[in-house]
């Protein structure tokens, strides 16, 4: 009998389509219960936020909803001082990568005209951090930095029963209002705005799939969202300088998040053997091996011969996974090619889990292969361009005339007597 920690598939490159990786797999009847909920609490208000909490397990009345001063000052003393250093360090690092890559003003002087691109941060934004099991204190500071460093006035967080991890990570990053309440009617709060809770302009953070329908929603119709999140996932791309136990570790620390999360590793057929053999071991001694016991059917072996690296290229521009590792002796020849990915980590010291904590990076990564056309959250993520536009006498013939001559093709008569008002003598 095959063991329960040792259901890696495998494939062969040539053999293997990336799109069939993915399990599309969706919850049926949540758009409609999420529906339900953000109907409630846009027309009750705090009420109807009241309403699934009591249902749902949550708090039991309006004064609990907000979370006090002093008690997210207190949950720094909560935590182990070791714990409390770690955030203080991936802060630090976080803080200063945003501050580094903050999008600077341009201006574009051509013949007819000075354009200048100024960036504006948005004024508010909500953070959504799970709570209970899934608490992520590292979330807290992912969201929280980059918006500040990019300017935004208000700053809010929601969130179960928030751990004193959590309330620490606020508490680091300054986030004076803290709400325990959790769910789509969370994200219905943040977006119309209750008696209580106030309404912002982007919603970011991870979720459940009640959580992620109800960002998808209100993002059609009241304020913008950082990203339609699904399960984590990562590519290996490993050739036989790389080490499989190593490998094996970093499989595992994308499958500990939960049943549906993904690893796919493109290694030699020798190699496969060795990563399977490691990840059923090791994942025996893991405090999550609950969830391994099932996630492991998630892990993918897909084996190739290394000599056409255009065909691992394609394969992992196609998947275009949230999180790619490249572990080759020919790393940055095969670097440049690679175009769709939320984060690479290059070489054997560059695992994920740096990245999901203390290296600066952000880990709010978009998943599912929507990095082929988006990238993670980052302070431009909490910043919008604005296009100033000074045209010159020199060229306002030669612009009214041409800009006339579109305008009138298109059938926008006024658009032309506009234009041509400017050179009128």
């Amino acid at each position: 009998m095959q063991s329960v920690f040792n259901m890696a598939l495998e494939y062969k490159l040539s053999e293997c389509n990336p799109a069939s990786l993915r399990k599309n797999a969706k919850m049926q009847g949540v758009d409609a219960s999420v529906s339900e909920i953000l109907s409630r609490v846009k027309s009750q208000g705090d009420e109807g936020i009241l309403f699934y909490e009591r249902k749902f397990g949550g708090i039991q009345s309006i004064p609990e909803m907000r979370i006090s001063q002093d008690e997210i000052k207190c949950a720094k003393e909560c935590i182990p001082p070791k714990l409390l250093s770690a955030l203080q360090f991936a802060a630090k690092n976080i803080r200063e990568t945003c501050t580094k890559s903050v999008p600077k003003e341009k201006t574009i002087d051509n013949a007819y005209a000075k354009i200048t691109q100024r960036t504006v941060p948005i004024k508010s934004a909500g953070i959504y951090a799970p709570g209970g099991k899934a608490a992520y204190p590292s979330t807290v500071l992912m969201c929280a930095i980059p918006a500040q460093v990019a300017g935004v006035e208000k700053l809010i967080l929601c969130s179960p029963s928030p751990s004193d991890a959590v309330l620490a990570a606020c508490a680091i990053c300054g986030i004076k209002e803290v709400y325990a309440i959790g769910g789509a009617q969370a994200i219905a709060a943040m977006a119309y705005g209750t008696q209580t809770v106030p309404k912002v302009q982007k919603i970011v953070g991870p979720g459940n799939s009640y959580v992620t329908e109800a960002k998808r929603q209100v993002r059609s119709e009241t304020c913008d969202i950082d990203m339609l999140a699904g399960p984590t996932e990562v590519l290996i791309i490993a050739d036989e300088s790389a080490n499989a136990r190593t490998i094996a570790a970093d499989c595992l620390a994308q499958l500990e998040h939960g049943e549906d999360s993904i690893a796919v590793v493109i290694c030699k057929e020798e190699m496969a053997a060795e990563i399977r053999k490691e990840a059923s071991s090791q994942a025996k001694t893991l405090s999550r091996s609950t969830i391994l016991q099932k996630s492991l059917q998630n892990l993918i072996l897909v084996t190739a011969n290394f000599e056409d690296l255009q065909q691992i290229v394609d394969f992992s521009n196609e998947f275009a996974p949230e999180h790619l590792e490249i572990q080759l002796k020919s790393a940055n020849k095969l670097l440049p090619l690679i175009r769709y990915a939320g984060a690479i980590f290059v070489g054997e010291n560059s695992c994920e889990a740096f990245g999901d904590y203390c290296v600066g990076s952000n880990h709010v990564l978009p998943t599912g292969g929507s990095a082929k056309f988006a990238g993670g959250l980052s302070v431009s993520s909490f910043m919008k361009t604005v296009e100033i536009i000074e045209v010159k006498k020199s060229g306002l013939a030669t612009l009214a005339e041409n800009t006339a001559e579109i305008a009138n093709a298109e059938g926008l008569q006024a658009h032309a007597k506009s234009a041509l008002e400017r050179i009128k003598k």
